[in-house]
C-alpha cells in the first residue's frame, strides 16, 4: 500500500511538471517536465518511486505508435538505409573507444566499469549486464542516467532549431486532444499489439523487447491495413510522464557532490558523444542525402524508447529513427557481452543472485 502511495505521489508530481513543460512550450514538454520535477527531489532524498512494469507498458505504447509509421512507402525506402546503418555501426565503435578512454583516464575507472559506461547500448541492459559482472553500478547509473537526461534536455531543442533543411522548419504539434474515442475494433487491435508484443518480444528475447515487440506487431497491423489508428494522445502523454519520472530512479540515494561529479563526467562524455553525432550527421547529409536532424536523432544514444518518442513528437520519420537505434542496440547486445569480458577478464567478479 505504501509503495502504491509513493508511486502515485511520484506520478502526480511528474504530471504537474509535465503540464508546466507543455505550457512553457518545451519540446517533449511532458517528458522533460516530469523528469525535471522528480530528479531534484530524488537527489534531495525524497522517495520518487517508479514502477518498471508500468514503464514497460508505456514503452509498449510508444512501440505501437512508432509501428504505425511503417507505411508501404517507408518499407520501399528501407533498402536505401544500408549505408546509414553501416554509418551507425562505425559511429558506435568510435564513441565506444572515445568513451572508454574518457572513463579510464579522466574518471579513473577500471576497464570493466569504463567499458559498460561507454558502450552505447540500451540503458536498462547496460545496468543489468555490467553490475552482474562486477562493474560499479553507482557509476554506471550516474553516467547512463546523466547521458539520457542531458540528451533529452538538449537534442529536441537542437533538432527543432536546425529544422529539416534550408527553409524547412519543424512544426511541433501543440494541440491537446484528451479524447479516448476510438472504434472498438481498432482499440482491440492496438491493445493486442501492446499485450502480445510484450509477451512475444520477451519470449523471443528481442533487444528492447517491450518496445520492439509491440513495434513489430503494430507495423504488421498498419501495413496490412487492419487499422489506421494510433494510441490516443492522452495515453501518449501518460507514457511521457511515466518514462520521465522513471529516470529519477538513477539519481536516488546520491549526494549533491556525487551528482556534481556525475554531471561533470557524464556531461563531458555526453557532450563528446553529441559532438561526434553532429559530425556523423553532417556526413549523412553530405554524402547520403539524409537531412541533418533526421540523421542526428538516429545517431544520438539517448535510449530507444526516448528517441522514438522524440521523433514521434517532432514528426521526424519515427520508422527511420527507431530502426537505426534498434540496429545499434542489437549490435551492442550481441558484441558487448562477448568482447568486454575478454578485454577486462581480470576485473570480472560475477555477482551471485
Amino acid at each position: 500500500m505504501q509503495n502504491l502511495l509513493f508511486l502515485s505521489r511520484t506520478i502526480i508530481i511528474g504530471a504537474l511538471g509535465g503540464l508546466i513543460g507543455y505550457l512553457l512550450g518545451l519540446p517533449l514538454g511532458w517528458l522533460l517536465g516530469a523528469m525535471l520535477a522528480t530528479v531534484p527531489l530524488a537527489v534531495a532524498g525524497f522517495e520518487m518511486r517508479s514502477s518498471w512494469r508500468l514503464r514497460s507498458v508505456m514503452v509498449a505504447v510508444i512501440g505501437v505508435m512508432v509501428g504505425g509509421a511503417f507505411t508501404p512507402d517507408i518499407v520501399a525506402q528501407a533498402s536505401r538505409w544500408v549505408y546509414s546503418l553501416i554509418g551507425i555501426a562505425i559511429y558506435g565503435v568510435v564513441i565506444t573507444f572515445v568513451g572508454i578512454g574518457f572513463c579510464r583516464y579522466v574518471a579513473r575507472q577500471g576497464r570493466l566499469t569504463a567499458a559498460f559506461a561507454a558502450t552505447p547500448g540500451g540503458l536498462s541492459e547496460m545496468l543489468v549486464i555490467g553490475p552482474s559482472l562486477g562493474a560499479d553500478v553507482r557509476f554506471l547509473s550516474l553516467v547512463h542516467g546523466m547521458r539520457v537526461m542531458i540528451i533529452l534536455m538538449t537534442v529536441p531543442a537542437v533538432v527543432t532549431l536546425v529544422g529539416l533543411g534550408p527553409g524547412e522548419a519543424i512544426e511541433v504539434d501543440r494541440s491537446l486532444d484528451l479524447s479516448l474515442a476510438m472504434p472498438l475494433q481498432d482499440a482491440v487491435i492496438l491493445l493486442g499489439c501492446v499485450i502480445f508484443g510484450i509477451i512475444g518480444g520477451r519470449l523471443l528475447r528481442l533487444p528492447a523487447a517491450d518496445l520492439s515487440g509491440p513495434l513489430l506487431l503494430s507495423a504488421v497491423a498498419h501495413l496490412a491495413e487492419w487499422t489506421t489508428f494510433h494510441p490516443p494522445q492522452l495515453i501518449v502523454i501518460a507514457a511521457q510522464v511515466v518514462i520521465g519520472v522513471s529516470i529519477a530512479k538513477f539519481f536516488a540515494d546520491i549526494t549533491w557532490r556525487q551528482l556534481f561529479g556525475g554531471l561533470v563526467l557524464g556531461g563531458g562524455l555526453t557532450v563528446t558523444t553529441l559532438t561526434l553525432a553532429a559530425l556523423f550527421a553532417y556526413g549523412f547529409e553530405r554524402f547520403l542525402g539524409i537531412p541533418f536532424s533526421m540523421a542526428y536523432l538516429a545517431l544520438v544514444p539517448g535510449g530507444l524508447p526516448e528517441m522514438s518518442l522524440v521523433s514521434v513528437s517532432l514528426g521526424i520519420d519515427p520508422a527511420f529513427v527507431s530502426v537505426h537505434h534498434l540496429f545499434r542496440i542489437v549490435l551492442v547486445l550481441t558484441l558487448a557481452p562477448i568482447l568486454i569480458p575478454l578485454w577486462a577478464r581480470e576485473e570480472i567478479t560475477p555477482v551471485e543472485e
